[in-house]
C-alpha cells in the first residue's frame, strides 16, 4: 500500500517528534574544550565497558539489559583541544556554557515555554556506550511551549539543553570505536506532544518549522549529521515505535510512511507489532536497534549547582519570530505568498534574507525561486538529494552576483556541483563562459539574417545566449540594434 492511498485518520496515525540540533558556539557545554570537531586523528584510545545496573525499584531497563548481553566493548578516540577529562568522566562537569544556555532559552522563548525558574542538569540513562559514563547531562531550559500551524496549535512539551552523544568511528569484531571530540557538543532537544490528524507530509512541515523557528537565533548548526531527528510513531492495532537517527528533515515523510506499511503488513499477517527502537536509513527504511526502553528515569547531577534563570532572562534578547519574519520577507522583499510558503518548505528560509543581503545584484525573487523550485526540481529530475553545505550554496550566488554565472545555467551547474565540481570546472565542462557585448552583438546580427520576425528574433537570439548572459541586458542590446 502506497502512502497516497492510505487514510491517516482512519488508520489513527500518531506521530511524536524530538529534534535535534547542534548550537553553533565554540565550546563544549560542560568543559573548555573546542566545539568545532576540526581535528583528525586521535591522541589516545581508552577501552571501556558498560554495565547495567539496578534502579532504585530494583529494576534493570530491558533496553539496557538488550546492550549488556550484546557484550560489546567500546574504545573512545581522545582529540587534542576537543576532548578531556570531563568527557572521560575522570573528571566533574564544569558550569554549563553561558553562550548555550542563553541561545537554548531564546529557543524556549521563540516556543512560547514557561522557563522554570531554577534549571536542574540531570543525568539521563545511555546504555548504547557513546556516553563514557552510562549517562547524557541534560537540562530543561523550557516546557508547555506551542506555535502554530496551518491554524492549529502544536504542543512543544519541554526544550532541552544537553550534550551531543559521541559519535560512532566503525563496529568490528564486537567493538565499536567512538570519537570524544563529539561528546559534549552543546545540543538543544526539541520534543512535540502527541501530533494527530496530518499526513506524513504534513508532520514534515511541522519539523521544517520548528527548525526554522530554532534557526531565528543565528545560532544553529546545519551540517549534515549537526541536525537529528527521533519520530515516534503508532497506528490502531500497532504498538508506539520510537525511529532514532532521522538525519534529514527532508526524510521524515518517507519514514512514517514505510514505518505506517510495516506494521500494517504485521498486523495483515495476524502478528502483534512489537514495542521497539528502529534505527533509519537512507533510503527510508528501518531496521531492528533494541527494545524500546522504559519510561526515562532522570537523576540529579550533584556536580553541578542549580541555575536561576530569573537574572539570565532579564538581559536576553528574543530574536524575530517566524510569523514576523514572514510578514517583513512579503513587504521588503516584496516575496509572493505563494513563493514564501514554498520557501517554508525548505531549510533555506533564514539562509535566504543572508544571501539578499550579501548578494544585491541578484534579485529576492530570484534567490528564493533557486532555492524552494530549482533546487526541488533538480532532486526530482536527478532522482537525487541536494547535499549543498551553505557555503557551497553562497559560493554558487556570489558567483550569480559577479555575473560570472546566470540564472538560465542555474539547474545545470547547481547539479554538478551538488557531484561536488567546483564552479570554475563546470563553467569549462558546460561551455558556460560569459559572453561579452561583442559576442551578444555578433550572434544579434547573425540571427537578424536568419529572421526578419522580431519576436522570433528575440526567441533566437534568447536560446543561443541562454545560461551565457544576462536576459535583460540582452533584449535591451536586440531593442537598441533596431
Amino acid at each position: 500500500m502506497r502512502g497516497l492511498s492510505m487514510n491517516y485518520k482512519e488508520l489513527g496515525l500518531k506521530v511524536g517528534l524530538e529534534i535535534h540540533f547542534q548550537l553553533d558556539v565554540d565550546k563544549k557545554l560542560f568543559c573548555n574544550c573546542s566545539s568545532l570537531m576540526k581535528e583528525k586523528e586521535p591522541i589516545a584510545i581508552v577501552k571501556r565497558k558498560l554495565h547495567p545496573v539496578s534502579s532504585e525499584l530494583g529494576e534493570v531497563d530491558v533496553a539496557a539489559q538488550f546492550e549488556y548481553l550484546r557484550n560489546r566493548t567500546f574504545f573512545y578516540e581522545v582529540f587534542k583541544n576537543e576532548s578531556c577529562l570531563v568527557e572521560l568522566d575522570e573528571e566533574p562537569p564544569h558550569n554549563p556554557n553561558e553562550e548555550a544556555l542563553k541561545v537554548a532559552l531564546q529557543i524556549a522563548r521563540l516556543f512560547n515555554c514557561r522557563i522554570p525558574e531554577q534549571i536542574f542538569v540531570m543525568r539521563k540513562t545511555v546504555i548504547d556506550g557513546s556516553n563514557t559514563s552510562g549517562f547524557q547531562r541534560t537540562m530543561i531550559v523550557g516546557f508547555d511551549g506551542y506555535f502554530e500551524f496551518k491554524g492549529r496549535r502544536i504542543n512543544i512539551t519541554q526544550v532541552c539543553l544537553e550534550e551531543d552523544a559521541a559519535a560512532i568511528d566503525r563496529e568490528e569484531n564486537g567493538s565499536v570505536y567512538y570519537k570524544l571530540n563529539r561528546l559534549g557538543v552543546p545540543l538543544v532537544e526539541i520534543d512535540t506532544d502527541v501530533i494527530e490528524g496530518f499526513t506524513p507530509k504534513e508532520i514534515e512541515e511541522v519539523a521544517y518549522q520548528i527548525f526554522l523557528i530554532a534557526s531565528s537565533t543565528g545560532k544553529i548548526r546545519k551540517q549534515l549529521g549537526s541536525i537529528r531527528q527521533d519520530v515516534n510513531i503508532s497506528i490502531i492495532g500497532g504498538e508506539r515505535v520510537e525511529i532514532k537517527g532521522v538525519q534529514r528533515l527532508g526524510l521524515i515523510s518517507k519514514v512514517i510512511e514505510k514505518e505506517i506499511e510495516r506494521q500494517l503488513e504485521i498486523i495483515r499477517k495476524g502478528e502483534k507489532v512489537k514495542k521497539e527502537t528502529r534505527v533509519a536509513k537512507e533510503d527510508g527504511s528501518t531496521e531492528f536497534m533494541r527494545p524500546l526502553p522504559g519510561a526515562e528515569r532522570m537523576y540529579p547531577e550533584t556536580d553541578i549547582k542549580p541555575i536561576k534563570s530569573a537574572e539570565i532572562l532579564k538581559s536576553l534578547e528574543i530574536p524575530e519570530s517566524l510569523p514576523k519574519r514572514i510578514e517583513r520577507y512579503e513587504n521588503e522583499y516584496k516575496i509572493s505568498k505563494s513563493l514564501i510558503d514554498s520557501l517554508l518548505k525548505t531549510e533555506y528560509f533564514i539562509l535566504f534574507e543572508k544571501l539578499v543581503r550579501l548578494f544585491p545584484n541578484v534579485q529576492p525573487t530570484v534567490i528564493a525561486t533557486i532555492l524552494s523550485s530549482t533546487l526541488k526540481e533538480i532532486e526530482r529530475a536527478e532522482k537525487t538529494e541536494i547535499r549543498l553545505s551553505e557555503e557551497r550554496i553562497i559560493e554558487f550566488f556570489d558567483a550569480l552576483n559577479r555575473k560570472i554565472i546566470f540564472k538560465e545555467a542555474a539547474p545545470a551547474i547547481l547539479k554538478e556541483m551538488n557531484k561536488g565540481k567546483k564552479i570554475d570546472d563546470i563553467i569549462k565542462e558546460l561551455n558556460l563562459f560569459p559572453l561579452t557585448k561583442d559576442e551578444i552583438k555578433e550572434i544579434i546580427e547573425k540571427c537578424k539574417r536568419e529572421v526578419k520576425d522580431k519576436n522570433k528574433l528575440v526567441g533566437m537570439v534568447l536560446s543561443r545566449v541562454r545560461g551565457r548572459a544576462d536576459i535583460n541586458e540582452v533584449i535591451k542590446m536586440i531593442e537598441e540594434s533596431g
